[in-house]
């Protein structure tokens, strides 16, 4: 009779046979063990003999003689990267002490490190050798075979090097909190002290007993992801019991590029539970302070969001639609790119806006942009009012009640404009798919012209708190991006002002305009409302487009008859700012210029 409780033993995997060779019929049972282990506990031990005994008790000889360095020297273990550098001396955490090496399967990453740490670049080898053959068996457990070797070579490795001491009599005995890991694998190994404990599916918590040569397998944050939640990410801790120091090493692995579902891995039984995601950003994202108060970061992350919140039960909350778009690893045709294709077109349908978090230039990058606008808004007026234009929108606009102080320029921050563009024509493709008009996209692209609008909104000062007056954009589409000071608003259909509050510092407002869909896509009524004590920069990338738009026929059924005569984009704009009355201009302007 077979029991339907948990063994009190995580599931042990011997990698120590001699014909365990791919399409072995041994490599085929290993597959699926490893398969069926990471869904069942997140994690498992592996019984692997390739690290030689003398190499083991040099690596944690090492170790001990690395720790006992004086914690000034050790705290000069200091990395940008994230989980990088020297952890210890936390007076909630005080048996526990670690430090880092970035990118340890390099010879010269663990020289420059320490003359110590010879040992460690033979071990972090090995160990990554081991989580190679690990994640190998998986993608062929799965049938996702093909995906591997693309995986590998976007993958780096972290050794943390880790120690926890035995308490004092008057201190707790926990060596480390119950975390799950951030990467997408770890290899753990440790000297004869153990300490590790992990929680099962159902509560219990499992003690991990290991061999000299053992290894602990441990699924990440980003696996399960990845996995598209058939594998769970283990919750685990280190409860120091003995009178010995236990020393351990993990090696993390952290992919470089955008880690998304295979489509394989999506269907009925399990539907997509992930956006593409940037894995060093979700990384920076759980030392938020959004991401420490997360009970599940990577959901809070990238898991697919509903277009409302539910409040106490009943009520909801208009809440802006977010879309992860990356131009690595986000090809056309994948079923990534498909799922974004009809999230632009419902949140455009439904909001006319959304939030598209776009993750292509560095972060400097986007400071630096920022920097450029407020050097730009601090010159002389005078200088300001010489940037004239006969094109309508193009020139400086400035001292003008219910306006900001704006400045258009054709060719100016090119590399931000390029950026952004590329990431419009982006989007107008992901929307032109989505409703099956592929064929119509490149002739639109060729007709498209773009104006870089460079914005400022004066800080509040107890004046009207009205930085730019509700209207609509009278473009294709608008891409807006923003220093941190918030203050544009979005009307919804029910006439509810919902406020943008990006959730990322890489994060365009996507708004569209009035023009093309035959009233499928409404045009965003929006305003800026100014109520914070610094000044608001903002670019404002519009699109618009050369000769006759006309609504095409495929948009054009009973159910949408057709609304609007081809109209020529420019000869919009110039009736717009021939009405007579401005407070009516955003009325039905499209109706009255080119309705059927």
């Amino acid at each position: 009779m077979v029991s339907n409780e948990l063994p009190s033993k995580l599931p042990i995997l011997d990698f120590a046979k001699e014909d365990l060779k791919p399409g072995a019929s041994s490599w085929l049972k290993a597959c699926s063990d490893v398969r069926l282990a990471l869904e069942e506990y997140g994690c498992f031990v592996v019984e692997y003999n390739r690290l030689p005994l003398e190499l083991r008790d040099k690596v944690f000889g090492v170790l001990k003689e690395l720790f006992d360095l004086p914690t000034e020297t050790k705290m000069q273990n200091k990395y940008e990267k994230p989980l990088n550098g020297y952890v210890g001396q936390i007076a909630k955490l005080p048996l526990h002490e670690s430090m880092g090496i970035d990118n340890a399967t390099s010879l010269d990453a663990t020289q420059n490190f320490t003359d110590l740490i010879e040992y460690a670049f033979k071990y972090a080898n090995l160990a990554a050798e081991l989580d190679r053959m690990v994640t190998r068996m998986l993608f062929e457990s799965y049938g996702v075979e093909k995906y591997h070797d693309s995986y590998v070579e976007s993958t780096t490795y972290l050794l943390r090097l880790l120690k926890n001491r035995p308490p004092k009599v008057d201190e707790h005995n926990l060596g480390f909190i119950t975390h799950t890991d951030k990467s997408f694998t770890t290899i753990l190994h440790q000297n004869e002290i153990n300490g590790l404990e992990v929680d099962t599916k159902d509560g219990k918590k499992i003690n991990v007993e290991l061999s000299p040569s053992s290894f602990v397998a441990i699924a990440g944050d980003a696996l399960m992801a990845w996995s598209n939640d058939r594998i769970i990410s283990p919750s685990h801790r280190v409860i120091m019991n003995g009178k010995i120091d236990r020393y351990s090493m993990g090696l993390f692995a952290f992919n470089n590029g955008i880690i998304q579902v295979p489509e394989e891995l999506v269907d009925e039984e399990h539907p997509l539970m992930y956006k593409p995601l940037d894995h060093i950003g979700l990384l920076r994202f759980y030392r938020t302070a959004e991401g420490y108060k997360s009970k599940c970061p990577i959901k809070t992350y990238c898991g697919q969001e509903r277009a409302t919140t539910t409040i106490m039960g009943s009520e909801t909350v208009p809440k802006i639609p977010v879309v992860h778009l990356s131009k690595e690893n986000f090809e056309p045709g994948s079923s990534s790119w498909l799922a974004a294709c009809n999230d632009i077109r419902r949140a455009l349908e439904e909001y006319s806006f959304f939030e598209v978090v776009y993750s292509e230039p560095s972060m400097e990058f986007y400071r630096e942009i920022i920097s450029v606008l407020e050097e730009l808004f601090n010159l002389p007026d005078e200088i300001k009012t010489r940037n004239t234009h006969p094109k309508i929108g193009h020139g400086y606009m400035g001292k003008i009640s219910g306006f900001p102080e704006g400045l258009g320029i054709d060719d100016v921050i090119h590399s931000y404009t390029k950026i952004a563009s590329e990431l419009n024509q982006m989007l107008v493709r992901m929307l032109f798919e989505s409703y099956g008009l592929k064929k119509d996209h490149e002739p639109l692209l060729n007709s498209t012209n773009y104006l870089l609008r460079l914005l400022k909104y004066g800080r509040s000062l107890g004046e009207t708190n009205v930085g730019f007056k509700a209207h609509m954009d009278k473009t294709f589409l608008t891409l807006l991006y923003q220093n941190p000071v918030n203050g544009l608003e979005i009307r919804t259909k029910e006439g509810e002002w919902i406020t943008y509050e990006p959730s990322s510092p890489t994060s365009f407002a996507v708004i569209a305009g009035d023009a093309w869909s035959n009233d499928r896509i409404k045009s965003s009524y929006h305003r800026v409302v100014v109520s914070s004590e610094e000044d608001r920069y903002a670019l404002g990338l519009f699109t618009f487009l050369d000769g006759v738009v006309q609504t095409a026929e495929e948009l054009v059924d009973d159910e949408h008859p057709l609304q609007y005569k081809p109209f020529e984009h420019q000869k919009l704009l110039h009736f717009y700012e021939s009405s007579n009355d401005p407070d009516k201009r955003d009325i039905n302007i499209m109706k009255t210029f080119c309705g059927v």
